[in-house]
Parts: structure tokens; C-alpha cells; sequence
């Protein structure tokens, strides 16, 4: 249990839930069925990953918009495209990515959080696909905590992620395994980390959160503990995260119309540092930007040497795979309506346990359903 769920659970809760109301009682058997099997791949050697980020899911009754079809044909293009997802690739495991709900819109309850949780669930429930769960900056902005939200998601027995693997800080920070097709050794690492919200500096300034410093030694401390019981060897891994590392834009800057350019914003142009290996690259990858510009993630990973690849969200319509230092980092596309965007849809990731560095990934766009125009 992590420091903030402690100290929320020792007293804090009550003066803060007491302007937007308690939560209902946990019935952690609503949907429960016998224990989930452990995840192994498959007997073709390959375990199939959905990735589905930046839903931002509300209910519409909040919606204060006039015209009344607009917040309904948002939600049924939202739940439409994880319906469509999950059919089109098969997935052993599903990721949402962050940004799960619209936690910014202040009209949210917790009887409401619930229900919208359970809507874009519901795919993976009736057919009994596991699920693990990393938040980003937007899930529990307006004070409905991620511990609670996660409450509702492992009211779903097939939820694989926990509350934190360590007394670290954020929520959901965990290691899932899958095991070997041939036997009950682990063969993979899928990695959650909880890359936190907003942050202030000692001058008043503010942005986007990091991964903290305790989290990344969590991560080595349990990283090890895998490569020992791998023969000594790393056992490989992908990870998964709501906003990118700084190293994304590394090379990146601002030219003028008469150079080569990768995109333009608001009538500039901006340069690319890294070669795009497939994809697109639609807006200003969007890392941490406080003055620290939290580097140390990234190069954890390169000494412990086990990140194959890393799956970001928070940028809605980049869609990019590059490579930096030998460590693939792959953009998905958003997946929700009550957001920016045009293109919506998500990733599969298909790991071959005979080859680990060898994924195959795949961005997929869903075709909208109505002609409202939304």
C-alpha cells in the first residue's frame, strides 16, 4: 500500500470527501469468478497486447452542452472503439493507458466514476480478458483519487495490476509476468508505472509530474530480483506509462518554413530529432516540463538493461515508434471523443517469447460510426 493510500485511509479521508461525498461501499465480488490463470504465452510462442489509451470517458448527463447529441455520439464513438479494438486484434491482455476517464469535469461522483468504469470495461468483461491499468495526469484531477479508482477496476477479478508492488509514491506501480508456453518460468516483464499528474517548483511554476526518484529504485531493486531468478540474465521487459520520457525530444527544435521540418503548430515549425521509424508525428511530444527535465527514468533503464520497449499515451494523435539508445519507444493513439483528435484507435503489441526483441506492433485507426458532428 503506498504512502498516499496510507495516509488517506488513516484520517485524511474524511475532510476531503466531505464536499464531493463518500464513496460507496467496495463489493469486490461483483464480478467474481474463479482466480485468473497465470499469463503465458501462447503454444505459438506469441502473447498478444492491446493498448488502449486517453479514453477520457464521462457519463453525458454531465455534459452542460446545449445540443444534447453531441456528449451522447461522443460516449457511443468512445465505447465503439474499444468494442471494435478488442474484436479486430484478440487480445491476451489488455493496457488502458491513462487518461482512462475524464476526471477533470467537476460534476463527477463516485456512483458516476464507477459506472464509467464499468462501461469501458465492459468489452474486456464479457470476454473475460485481463486487464492492467496505469493513470495519467487527468484520472483523478479533480480529487477523485486513483486509489479508489482502482478499487472499481479490481472489482473486475481479472484486473492484474495492484495498488503498488512497493511502499512507493503513486498508485498502481507494478510488475506483471508471463510465463513460458514450455513451462511455469517467467518469460516476460510488462512493467506499469504511475507517471504521476502535476507539479509545482519552489518558484510558483508548474507542469506535468514525473516518475519519481523512489519509483525508479523500486523498479531496479525488483528489475534484479528477475534477472537472479533468470539465470543472471535480464529478464526482458516492456513498460508502460501515461506521459513520455524526455528523451523523446531530444534534437528537437524550432526552424523556419524554408528548412526541413518534421510538423508545424500555431505557424511555426519544429524539427524532429529522432528518425521515425513508422508512424506519425502530429503534435509537440508532450514529456515532463518542469526545469529538472527528469532524465534518470530513461537511463534506469538503459543499466538495468531489460526495457525492450516503452508505450506512452497523453499525446492524442502521435502515433510514432523511434529508437533511442537500443530502446524502442512507441506514441498510441487516443482512444476517447470527449478529447482533441481525429483519428482514433490503439496498438497491438505481439511479443514472440523466442525472439524478446523482436515486437511487432501495430497502430490502429477506427472508423467513426455516426455523422454527428462531434
Amino acid at each position: 500500500m503506498n504512502i498516499i493510500l496510507k495516509s488517506f485511509l488513516t484520517g485524511f479521508s474524511l475532510p476531503c470527501l466531505s464536499a464531493m461525498g463518500m464513496p460507496r461501499k467496495w463489493k469486490t465480488d461483483k464480478f467474481k469468478k474463479d482466480a485468473p490463470a497465470e499469463l503465458k504465452f501462447g503454444e505459438d510462442g506469441k502473447f498478444r497486447i492491446l493498448h488502449i489509451t486517453d479514453i477520457h470517458e464521462v457519463e453525458p448527463e454531465m455534459d452542460d452542452d446545449e445540443n444534447r447529441d453531441n456528449p451522447i455520439c461522443c460516449e457511443k464513438e468512445t465505447l465503439n472503439v474499444i468494442e471494435r479494438l478488442v474484436e479486430k486484434t484478440n487480445p491476451d491482455l489488455v493496457v488502458f493507458g491513462g487518461d482512462n476517464i475524464g476526471g477533470y469535469w467537476e460534476e463527477f461522483t463516485y456512483d458516476l466514476i464507477e459506472k464509467t468504469i464499468s462501461k469501458i470495461t465492459k468489452p474486456l468483461r464479457d470476454r473475460n480478458i485481463p486487464l492492467c491499468v496505469v493513470f495519467g495526469n487527468h484520472d483523478g484531477e479533480c480529487g477523485y483519487h486513483t486509489e479508489f479508482q482502482m478499487m472499481m477496476y479490481h472489482e473486475y477479478a481479472d484486473c492484474r495490476s495492484s495498488f503498488n508492488d512497493a511502499d512507493v509514491y503513486g498508485c498502481g506501480n507494478c510488475c506483471v509476468t508471463i510465463k513460458s508456453s514450455k513451462s511455469d518460468k517467467d518469460a516476460f516483464a510488462v512493467w506499469l508505472i504511475d507517471s504521476n499528474d502535476y507539479q509545482q517548483t519552489a518558484d510558483g511554476k508548474s507542469g506535468y509530474d514525473c516518475v519519481h526518484d523512489d519509483q525508479i529504485a523500486w523498479y531496479e531493486k525488483r528489475a534484479e530480483e528477475l534477472k537472479n531468478a533468470n539465470g543472471g540474465n535480464p529478464l526482458p521487459a516492456i513498460l508502460f506509462q501515461h506521459m513520455p520520457v524526455q528523451q523523446e525530444l531530444d534534437g528537437y527544435k524550432e526552424v523556419t518554413a524554408d528548412d526541413d521540418y518534421t510538423f508545424e503548430r500555431d505557424g511555426k515549425y519544429y524539427y524532429f530529432g529522432h528518425d521515425i521509424i513508422e508512424g506519425r508525428i502530429r503534435e509537440t511530444p508532450c514529456p515532463p516540463y518542469m526545469e529538472n527535465d527528469h532524465r534518470n527514468q530513461f537511463e534506469s533503464w538503459k543499466k538495468t538493461g531489460d526495457i525492450v520497449a516503452a508505450f506512452f499515451g497523453h499525446d492524442h494523435i502521435n502515433d510514432f515508434h523511434i529508437k533511442v539508445d537500443g530502446i524502442s519507444l512507441y506514441q498510441t493513439l487516443g482512444a476517447g471523443y470527449f478529447t482533441y483528435g481525429k483519428d482514433r484507435g490503439g496498438r497491438l503489441i505481439v511479443l514472440d517469447e523466442n525472439n524478446p526483441n523482436d515486437i511487432h506492433t501495430e497502430s490502429i485507426v477506427i472508423e467513426r460510426i455516426t455523422t454527428a458532428d462531434i
